[in-house]
C-alpha cells in the first residue's frame, strides 16, 4: 500500500478537535485552545464533544459522523483528539476509509486513540500521529514545557528528523535497525493483532505503552504477540511509560516477574533487534510524537541511542 502523506501546518491553519473516545471537560479544552492559538494556530470543535454518553462523547453514531466530518471539511488542515478513554475500537467497523484517504490530514492522539490510528494507517496508507491530545496539554498544571510544540513542530515541517530525546532512556539491547513506525498502547495493538487495523508490514521498529496494567496482564499480550509474529517483524523496539499498577510498587511484585523480565523473556531472548526502555512517549513524563507508517532508524548502543527519520514527515 502506498504511503499517504498531508501537507505541513501553516501559520494561521485550522485544527480540529474530536472526542473519539472519552468527553473532556469543556475548561480543559478551553485551556488547550489557547495554547494552540498562542502557537499560531485556530481551533475548531466538533459540537460533538459536548455530547455526552455515559463517558463517551456521545453515541457510536455521533462520533463516527464527527471523524467523517472533520476529514472532509477542506478548511481544516489537521485533527488533534480531545483524550483516550475507551470503546474507540468499536468505531473501527464503521468508518469511511475511502473518505479518509481522499482527503488526508493528519490525526493526533494516544492511548484509546491507537486503535484509531493503526487502523487509518492499515486501511488507507496514511500516515498518523502518536503524540499528544488536549487533556494531556491542559492538565499539566506546572507548564514546565509546551506540549503542543514538539507536535506542532513536527506537523509544520519544522522538526528535525531525530525524533526522541533518549537521555533519560536505558539500553536494553544493543543493536540499529530500520523500519515502519508502528505502536501504541498496548492493550490496544494486541487487540488488533490479525485483523485488517494493523499494519502487515514485513520490517517495523514498534513502539509500545501502557496505563496501570498489571504485570501478569503485560505477560499475556506480549506471549499473545510473541505467538503471532509480531516480534518476527520487528527491527527494533521502544518501551515507552508503563504507568504504575499496584504490583509495581510492592517490594517484591506478587507476581514474581517484573517488566524488565517479561521484556527479556518475550521481546530480547531469540531475537536480534534492538530494545530502548524508558523512551519519551507514553501515560507518564514525556510524550513526543511519533508517525506511525514512516520510516526510520533506531541506533541502541552504550556511545549512542537515537531514532531517526529515513523520510519527511509532511509533504
Amino acid at each position: 500500500m502506498k504511503t499517504i502523506k498531508a501537507s505541513a501546518l501553516q501559520k494561521g491553519d485550522l485544527i480540529a478537535t474530536i472526542s473519539p473516545s472519552h468527553a473532556l471537560d469543556k475548561s480543559l479544552v478551553d485551556r488547550a485552545e489557547k495554547d494552540i492559538q498562542a502557537a499560531g494556530y485556530k481551533l475548531y470543535r466538533h459540537p460533538h464533544i459536548h455530547e455526552r454518553l455515559h463517558r463517551q462523547a456521545g453515541s457510536l453514531e455521533q462520533r463516527v459522523q464527527a471523524i467523517h466530518d472533520v476529514f472532509e471539511n477542506p478548511d481544516i488542515k489537521a485533527i488533534i483528539v480531545t483524550s483516550g478513554g475507551n470503546r474507540t475500537l468499536h468505531l473501527l467497523d464503521h468508518l469511511d476509509y475511502d473518505l479518509i484517504a481522499r482527503n488526508p490530514k493528519y490525526i493526533c492522539g494516544y492511548s484509546d486513540i491507537s486503535a484509531l490510528l493503526n487502523a487509518i494507517y492499515a486501511k488507507t496508507g496514511l500516515v498518523t500521529i502518536h503524540g499528544t491530545d488536549l487533556h494531556r496539554a491542559a492538565k499539566d498544571e506546572e507548564r514546565d514545557w509546551h506540549h503542543f510544540q514538539p507536535l506542532l513542530e513536527l506537523l509544520s515541517g519544522q522538526a528535525d528528523r531525530n525524533l526522541l530525546d533518549f537521555e533519560k532512556a536505558n539500553l536494553f539491547k544493543s543493536g540499529a535497525g530500520t523500519g515502519r513506525l508502528i505502536g501504541g498502547n498496548l492493550t490496544l495493538l494486541q487487540n488488533l493483532i490479525k485483523t485488517d487495523y494493523l499494519s502487515d508490514s514485513e520490517d517495523i521498529i514498534l513502539f509500545i505503552e501502557d496505563e496501570k496494567e498489571t504485570l501478569w496482564n503485560v505477560d499475556r499480550m506480549l506471549l499473545f504477540m510473541r505467538r503471532h509474529g509480531l516480534f518476527d517483524k520487528c527491527k527494533g523496539l521502544l518501551i515507552g511509560g508503563f504507568s504504575e499498577s499496584v504490583d509495581y510498587k510492592a517490594p517484591t511484585p506478587s507476581f514474581g516477574y517484573d517488566l524488565q523480565d517479561l521484556i527479556q523473556e518475550h521481546c530480547a531472548d531469540g531475537f536480534e533487534f534492538p530494545i530502548i526502555t524508558n523512551a519519551p512517549f507514553g501515560h507518564i513524563g514525556a510524550i513526543s510524537p511519533l508517525p506511525i507508517g514512516l520510516n526510520a532508524e533506531l541506533i541502541a548502543t552504550p556511545d549512542r541511542m537515537s531514532l531517526q527519520l529515513l523520510e519527511n514527515c509532511t509533504l
